[in-house]
């Protein structure tokens, strides 16, 4: 829920508004961590348990002693607080472990994987909203036409339909009509290959999918949102008032009602920053993407301690900072509300 309110006074500076915030966000984060840790501790075992039942499955010698040297490494059989404080301390000096999956350190992993998850979520989240808040205001102004009866229907599907099932029928699709499925964001022949304009245009037919996916359920979501919002607003008496001083509808609904309208998307964006990371998660593994959502996924599942629980804080982290954003920037766009 948002800290600013409707006609409070200016009473304090921006930068003492954002200050208090960031104090306030310390103690969230650390619950946060604290939450997730035991949540990933509770199942019983842990992930050295699974691999020595998976080396012993297959028939693999050694399991045991693997298990053992394993165990040391990570230190397993220290007492679990004694882990977190440990993981802690080195985490807020930049060090985040290394993850028992891939036996790499997870800043690597991370680093590895954020560019490719901003590059299916960033442009999915511009067109959805684009699309949307238009698409929200032409049904709005439209009420009841044909028009605004096909985008309603258009977006309770969108609604509905979960995104795997959207994605799938794309990929489907795509198949009978190119004959190739575009699985993951690359071929094969170009998956290790150095970037060249060869290698873009290959990412770029792999990642409409699972862009448009979002794009479809996305922009279904915000014209809804739009919708309502600016029906709610063509109603209210200043807007009866302006229209009745001859000022031309174009000017009514675009300076006035839709600026208005658009304070609970404002707010909805105090989530956008974490939904870049997570938002995605489903849809990224049934496609097969390599980013940061089936990584969170594989790595809750397999309780990988170290690399799941930072990517939970890092979540945390752009949706605390993302609310103040929000805060901000839903100050600027109506005069009328101050930093309480």
């Amino acid at each position: 829920m948002s800290s600013c309110h409707p006609f409070i006074s200016f009473g304090e500076p921006v930068l003492e508004y954002i200050i208090r915030r960031v104090l306030m966000a310390i103690p969230t984060l650390f619950m946060v961590a604290v939450v997730g840790y035991i949540s990933m501790e509770l199942p019983p075992g842990d992930y050295v348990t699974r691999y020595v039942a998976q080396l012993e499955a297959s028939g693999q010698s050694g399991a045991r002693e693997r298990g053992e040297t394993l165990r040391k490494l990570y230190s397993l059989d220290d007492p679990s607080t004694v882990r977190f404080v440990r993981w802690l301390t080195r985490f807020v000096q930049g060090d985040f472990g290394e993850s028992m999956i891939y036996q790499r350190p997870v800043r690597e992993l991370i680093a590895q994987r954020l560019p490719l998850t901003l590059a299916l979520t960033i442009p999915a989240f511009i067109l959805s909203w684009l699309i949307g808040v238009g698409l929200g205001v032409y049904s709005a102004t439209r009420q009841y036409s044909f028009g605004d009866n096909a985008l309603t229907f258009l977006a309770f599907l969108g609604l509905g339909l979960p995104g795997f099932l959207i994605a799938l029928i794309l990929l489907v699709v795509t198949w009978k009509l190119t004959g190739n499925v575009y699985i993951g964001l690359f071929s094969e022949n170009m998956a290790a290959a150095p970037w060249s304009m060869a290698k873009v245009i290959d990412l770029a037919k792999h990642l409409w999918i699972p862009v448009g996916t979002v794009v479809l359920t996305g922009t279904a979501w915000v014209m809804r949102v739009m919708r309502g919002n600016l029906l709610d607003e063509m109603r209210v008496n200043y807007v009866q008032a302006t229209r009745a001083k001859g000022v031309p509808e174009r000017v009514v609904i675009w300076k006035h009602a839709v600026r208005n309208a658009f304070h609970p998307l404002v707010m909805a964006l105090g989530g956008v920053l974490a939904w870049l990371i997570s938002g995605t998660s489903i849809v990224e593994q049934v496609l097969g993407l390599p980013t940061l959502g089936p990584l969170f996924i594989q790595a809750t599942l397999e309780q990988d301690i170290y690399l799941s629980g930072t990517i939970l804080i890092v979540i945390s982290f752009l949706l605390v900072l993302g609310n103040l954003l929000a805060d901000i920037t839903l100050a600027w766009l109506d005069p009328r509300i101050r930093f309480d």
